[in-house]
């Protein structure tokens, strides 16, 4: 019987440890969901359907500009949790958004310094204007996200709405 070479076992290794962070970050991300719409949404959840961009990779695409200044997990998250706002608000008709923009920042921003807030508010628009002008063809709306550390990176997974 012929030996599996020590890269072969190394590989298989790796796509296990990749399986199994899929399958907890997938546990996660339902029970994330499960929290925020108080139904157990299971049944309606397409997992990676065919013919379908994964939308943890446009996401990833959409906020790597940014990336550079997200330094750790956390600040990452921050960076994704605010994506996924400008995202969703992106797909708003564009007479409503700023009312959105208005609503999120006095959560957001209500403990923040009148700089800081300026800031916020500018990336917001940053991030909306992005969506516009280089992912307008995705209209899918976010409902969350899980990020867990993998190595040196990390594993996102995102539940989405599927296009219509």
């Amino acid at each position: 019987m012929a030996r599996k070479s020590k890269g072969f076992s190394e590989l298989l290794h790796q796509k296990q440890d990749v399986e199994q962070t899929t399958a907890q970050s997938f546990k996660r991300l339902h029970k994330k969901v499960k929290e925020a719409t108080g139904k157990d949404l299971i049944e309606d959840i397409a997992i990676n359907p065919k013919d379908v961009a994964k939308m943890s990779d446009i996401l990833n695409e959409f906020i790597d500009p940014y990336k550079g200044t997200a330094y750790g997990l956390e600040e990452v998250e921050c960076l994704l949790s605010l994506a996924v706002v400008a995202w969703n608000i992106a797909l708003l008709p564009k007479e409503d958004r700023q009312e959105a923009i208005e609503s999120m920042l006095s959560e957001v921003a209500s403990g923040m310094n009148r700089k800081s807030g300026a800031a916020l508010q500018t990336l917001v628009h940053e991030l909306i204007e992005r969506k516009d002008c280089y992912f307008s063809d995705c209209q899918r709306y976010i409902a969350n996200f899980d990020l867990q550390p993998q190595g040196d990176s990390y594993f996102l997974s995102v539940a989405s709405s599927l296009e219509e």
